[in-house]
């Protein structure tokens, strides 16, 4: 990825509506250069165009944070993978700390969690122990809504 990707990533970041005509003209190259440029990032998998909402707007939803501890480090990267296609994860990231794996889940208000720890995440193998974190107010957080 080089300076004008980035520079077309920053453009549609803050307005993922701009024409590719005026997204063009901002970075003075031709409309024809943003839609290989758009066509190769998207086919590479470091870009894809999606609609987000803010988690504060929806009230049948709760995000959680979840702090996930495992038997063995050689597994991380196996579990973390189980993880991240399990049908109610937004994002599950390998970290440093207290946690191996810190996981972001939407999930419904009241018997989401307790649904999602019994039902989906106890089928991942090597888990010893989690640690959960409802999230009360978040600020500048935009999620998926097709999880809803």
């Amino acid at each position: 990825m080089d300076d004008t990707d980035k520079k077309l990533l920053m453009l549609l970041s803050a307005n993922g509506r701009l024409k590719n005509s005026d997204l063009a003209e901002q970075l003075n190259v031709s409309e024809g250069t943003v839609r290989n440029r758009l066509k190769k990032l998207s086919e590479s998998g470091d870009f894809r165009i999606t609609a987000t909402v803010n988690p504060e707007s929806v009230s049948n939803r709760q995000l959680v944070l979840l702090g996930v501890n495992i038997a063995a480090s050689r597994e991380l990267r196996k579990i973390a993978e189980q993880i991240s296609n399990l049908p109610d994860v937004d994002a599950v990231m390998i970290t440093s700390g207290r946690y191996d794996i810190i996981i972001e889940v939407w999930l419904e208000v009241k018997t989401g969690l307790i649904r999602f720890i019994d039902e989906e995440l106890s089928s991942v193998e090597g888990i010893v122990s989690t640690e959960s974190f409802m999230v009360m107010k978040s600020f500048n957080k935009w999620l998926n809504i097709q999880k809803d």
